[in-house]
């Protein structure tokens, strides 16, 4: 008896480590492009936690003023928070592309233009980004991005 009883508690005691992970309802396209949307309202912020909250802690990063891509979060912070002291504002996303990976992950792509702070100037800066951002657990995380700058054409159509 003392056996079966055993085994009944300890039974109840590891069903409850054995819970399925919480499903969530595959991301939509309007619910993506309003994830990406909330993600970008920290650039502007000048709150450089903030800004890197929105990005996984080993997100690859290809920044537009630097050669090579990284997944070093001082690195990456560092690129950060020359970001955050040119003291960007009015951020705009033009052409914005979202593609769905699946349930959990979305594509994000587009024109991103601001203002920076240049001495007492404040000239509008464009670049062309891409960003992966995956669920991870209730959040999404930014998980890739790239960002660089448009080509200056070289015909016209």
């Amino acid at each position: 008896m003392r056996t079966v009883i055993a085994v009944v508690l300890a039974a109840s005691a590891l069903s409850g480590c054995n819970k399925a992970p919480e499903s969530h309802a595959p991301v939509t396209d309007a619910e993506a492009s309003q994830i990406a949307t909330a993600a970008e309202a920290s650039f502007t912020t000048g709150n450089l936690d903030a800004i890197m909250n929105q990005y996984d802690d080993k997100a690859v990063m290809i920044d537009a003023s630097n050669p090579d891509p990284s997944d070093d979060r001082k690195i990456t912070t560092g690129w950060t928070k020359s970001f955050v002291s040119m003291k960007p504002a009015d951020y705009k996303v033009s052409g914005r592309h979202i593609q769905l990976l699946g349930p959990d992950a979305f594509v994000s792509s587009g024109i991103e233009s601001f203002n920076v702070a240049a001495g007492a100037a404040r000239p509008t800066v464009s670049a062309r980004f891409t960003d992966v951002f995956k669920r991870e657990g209730d959040l999404w995380k930014i998980v890739h991005e790239h960002v660089s700058m448009p080509p200056t054409p070289t015909f016209k159509p």
